[in-house]
């Protein structure tokens, strides 16, 4: 629209737009229609569609949602091109899931593969670089768990969805402290182990005759924390 059709008053044009009203009659229809298409797709996409995406499984969403939003508000497009977009997804959905099943390389080359961030209360430095988790992002799942040290953590996984599953020590020993520094008064509370030092970047025990730490190549130790006496 050109520069001198604009005008403030207009409220005709600011409220009804440049479409008879009559279209806004076609819009409650076509609202009804991509509704009831979004909610099709996504039944037959399966479950975890409402939960926890994968990435086959986000761009199916990301492409259906662009494909019915321009069809939703353009008057001059179809409802017949969103039909054949969801009718395509389920397609490649189908055979993505099949030859997910049949090999797993395929599988991890579509869906990508789990990561393992911590074992045995020692965060895997590497790993994180990997999958771009920072120090302080594991953490706060370490936290989210209602855990205050790695000790207390058997295994960390990062799933390939993206989401975290964590795996309790049975047997915990003491580990890096998962509290913020900022929380001094917190942290003066926990009991610390004399005995051990861990490197205070990725949590490694310290061996005998170690000054670096062989994970992350740090020269900081500290005492851990543990649990406790009752």
């Amino acid at each position: 629209m050109e520069k001198k059709f604009i005008h403030l008053n207009d409220f005709y044009r600011i409220l009804i737009g440049e479409v008879p009203p009559e279209f806004y009659i076609e819009l409650i229809i076509r609202t009804l229609v991509i509704y009831a298409l979004i909610t099709f797709g996504m039944k037959y996409l399966g479950k975890r569609t409402a939960a926890e995406l994968s990435r086959s499984e986000l761009a199916a969403i990301s492409t259906l949602a662009a494909t019915t939003g321009l069809v939703l508000l353009s008057p001059d497009r179809g409802l017949v091109c969103p039909i054949i977009v969801l009718s395509v997804i389920l397609l490649i959905r189908k055979f993505v899931n099949r030859r997910n099943y049949k090999s797993q390389r395929f599988e991890v080359l579509v869906e990508g593969k789990r990561s393992t961030l911590v074992i045995d209360g020692e965060m895997q430095w590497q790993e994180m670089q990997k999958v771009r988790v920072s120090k302080e992002q594991l953490f706060a799942q370490v936290r989210d768990a209602g855990i205050i040290h790695l000790g207390l953590v058997k295994r960390l996984y990062m799933e390939a969805s993206g989401s975290f599953s964590l795996l309790k020590e049975t047997n915990p020993h003491p580990g890096l402290p998962a509290i913020p520094d900022w929380d001094k008064e917190f942290l003066a509370e926990q009991q610390t182990c004399q005995d051990w030092k861990v490197c205070e970047n990725c949590g490694h025990h310290q061996q005998p005759r170690e000054t670096t730490c062989p994970v992350c190549h740090s020269t900081c130790w500290v005492n851990p924390i543990m649990e406790k006496e009752s």
